[in-house]
């Protein structure tokens, strides 16, 4: 009977549980997963460490290559523009591509909202630049981002936490510098850097969101915090 009786609470505390789990959000079946994965262990068997969690952020990021989308604008009185406009990036896709780099990401593991950062920096940018000035190619080198990264974190049961979503990626283009070998493009450079960096800044959120969510969410780290 004493077996019986141990098993009939340990079947009430996971009801409780998955309530819990069903309440904050998660599907049936993750709450499921989540209450009977590992038998009422300290750990899951699947979780992973906070510093590996943290490393696939960095790695998901590092030396992966987005593209800074075409767009135009006034490179000064009666001057305008197009940039980023060749079939430079991946299959073929207009724009300009660009690499990124991270470093290690740090940040607090808690329930509910969970922000992590990190400093990075992109390899230097060629820029086709069509004007009615000029027509050439604008290097913006030097540059300098940080990234910032907000988790949902629900408690798994366990001492652990389940990243549940990514809610927002941030890419922040800190330091640049332009120019180029074409004198007259070289006056306008600096002035025509920054109408790119807003766009792609944009494009960089959402591209590091994409690399980001398949490779973190929905991971357990434990022990947390």
């Amino acid at each position: 009977m004493a077996g019986v009786t141990r098993f009939a609470m340990k079947s009430g505390v996971a009801r409780l549980a998955i309530a819990t789990v069903l309440a904050a959000g998660a599907s049936p079946a993750l709450a499921v997963d989540l209450v009977f994965h590992n038998g009422f262990d300290t750990c899951w068997s699947k979780a992973i460490s906070k510093a590996q969690f943290t490393g696939l952020m960095q790695s998901s990021i590092d030396g992966m290559t987005t593209c800074i989308a075409q767009s135009t604008g006034s490179c000064g009185p009666g001057c305008s523009y197009t940039a980023c406009n060749t079939q430079a990036c991946a299959g073929s896709a207009v724009g300009c591509p660009v690499t990124l780099h991270a470093g290690a990401f740090g940040g607090t593991f808690a329930s509910g909202t969970s922000s992590f950062s990190a400093t990075g920096s992109a390899d230097d940018v060629s820029v086709p630049v069509s004007s009615t000035l000029a027509t050439c190619t604008i290097t913006i080198s030097s540059i300098s981002l940080s990234y910032a990264l907000d988790y949902t974190m629900q408690p798994d049961n366990n001492d652990g936490l389940y990243a549940a979503s990514l809610d927002q990626s941030l890419v922040t283009i800190n330091g640049y510098s332009a120019g180029s070998a074409n004198p007259t493009c070289n006056l306008f450079a600096p002035s025509l850097a920054p109408s790119i960096v807003t766009p792609a800044e944009t494009g960089a959120g959402a591209f590091v969101e994409s690399l980001e969510a398949p490779a973190t969410v929905q991971e357990t780290v434990c022990p947390a915090p």
